[in-house]
């Protein structure tokens, strides 16, 4: 049971107001007040309870439709992914073909890196005479074996590019002046490098008769598997 101590009534006089007192009890038991305040808490607990289960519910409902739905999107995937290797089987031999041939083609690419385009070359080297005055009478070539460089008693080359093969070239032309023009004119290829006379004679008539050796480099280089010819 509690006790509590009301205020004064203003109305009442000091002498009286020490004669009588105003008190109310609350004759409520402590045990009914504690039972009613834990009860309040309890159900405020319950409810907090409820909001974070529906929370939880709700965040549960929603990853649960994205992971159906990405293992729909998983499913469509893999049964697309079924039906083209069905498909290709149907085509097996046509693939087959195919990667053949493209390992053929790099087989011949690696091969062929060294392909050289004679007529393209030889084509350069009497254009280049005729503008001169000169007629070609042979042209011989070979190119360097795998591996081998340049000779240490070499003369400085003509040509910034790697040397690749020699071509011996006779013909005949009016005078000397001719061939030197000819010469000449081999310096300024760019497929070409290092031309000079080897020999030069005079016939009866007067006709110049000449031999000629001049360095390919690499640039002239090219064919159907390596280098595209005329893409320099």
């Amino acid at each position: 049971m509690a006790t509590t101590l009301m205020p004064v009534d203003p109305a009442m006089s000091p002498q009286r107001a020490t004669r009588v007192l105003h008190i109310s009890a609350s004759l409520l038991p402590e045990e009914i007040i504690s039972a009613r305040r834990a009860r309040r808490t309890r159900g405020w607990a319950i409810v907090a309870v409820i909001i974070v289960a529906c929370l939880l519910g709700g965040w549960f409902f929603v990853a649960n439709q994205e992971t159906r739905a990405a293992d729909d999107e998983l499913s469509t995937a893999t049964t697309e992914v079924t039906d083209l290797q069905r498909s290709q089987r149907a085509y097996k031999e046509v693939v087959d073909v195919q990667n053949s041939t493209d390992t053929l083609s790099k087989q011949l690419k690696a091969v062929m890196k060294d392909d050289l385009d004679w007529a393209a070359l030889y084509t350069t080297l009497s254009e280049t005479a005729a503008a001169s005055g000169l007629s070609l009478d042979s042209v011989n070539g070979a190119l360097n074996a795998a591996g081998s460089g340049t000779t240490t008693d070499a003369l400085p080359s003509t040509s910034t590019s790697a040397v690749v093969g020699t071509l011996t070239v006779t013909g005949s032309g009016p005078d000397k002046e001719a061939v030197a023009a000819y010469i000449d004119a081999l310096t300024k290829q760019s497929v070409l490098a290092n031309p000079y006379v080897t020999a030069v004679n005079t016939d009866k008539d007067g006709t110049v008769t000449f031999n000629a050796s001049v360095d390919f480099v690499a640039a002239a280089l090219c064919g159907r598997f390596g280098t595209k010819c005329g893409s320099k």
